[in-house]
């Protein structure tokens, strides 16, 4: 089946075709005829990581004798949920991966910051809504799932203020 695809802004349109379809959770695989990045969805360089502070997962007895300050630490049953993540006091780049308000996927690279026991804040392009789960790639080997418990009224620099929430618990680390 030939398809056109449209986005609004900026307004712009490719034709291809339907290569799957999962009409029940209504998820359509699109093939373009002219394959190119329609959708500015970018995948980081091989060396996007070098000289940005590392984000690592450390158990909790590892936290507890490091020289670091603790956000906070709650014992809990689940082995995920005993390892923190480790974050420069100062944030670090990563990149936040999801779905928009407005249903298109986006993905943006800036400074995330922590903000509490669980809690982090960064700045993104697309107004994205409460409760969304979206993606937080630290590294390669470092991808959290974060849910967006809040959003500023108002935008920064261009930018929406958004706080994140993260199963794990982050620990600051003192540089």
């Amino acid at each position: 089946m030939e398809v056109r695809v449209a986005m609004l802004a900026p307004y712009k349109w490719r034709v291809g075709q339907v290569v799957w379809a999962d009409s029940g959770e209504r998820e359509y695989g699109i093939e373009l005829y002219r394959p190119e990045n329609f959708w500015g969805i970018y995948f980081p360089p091989e060396d996007w990581e070098l000289g940005v502070p590392a984000v690592t997962v450390v158990s909790a007895a590892a936290a507890s004798g490091a020289s670091q300050t603790r956000v906070a630490m709650q014992s809990e049953a689940s082995e995920e949920s005993s390892q923190a993540l480790q974050i420069p006091e100062g944030g670090t780049i990563a990149i936040l991966r999801g779905i928009a308000g407005n249903g298109l996927p986006f993905q943006e690279r800036d400074l995330i910051l922590p903000v509490g026991e669980r809690d982090a804040t960064m700045l993104i392009g697309p107004m994205v809504g409460l409760g969304s789960k979206l993606q937080v790639i630290f590294s390669k080997n470092c991808v959290e799932d974060a849910v967006v418990t809040a959003t500023s009224h108002s935008r920064e620099y261009d930018r929406w203020r958004i706080w994140l929430n993260f199963s794990r618990v982050l620990l600051v680390a003192k540089g």
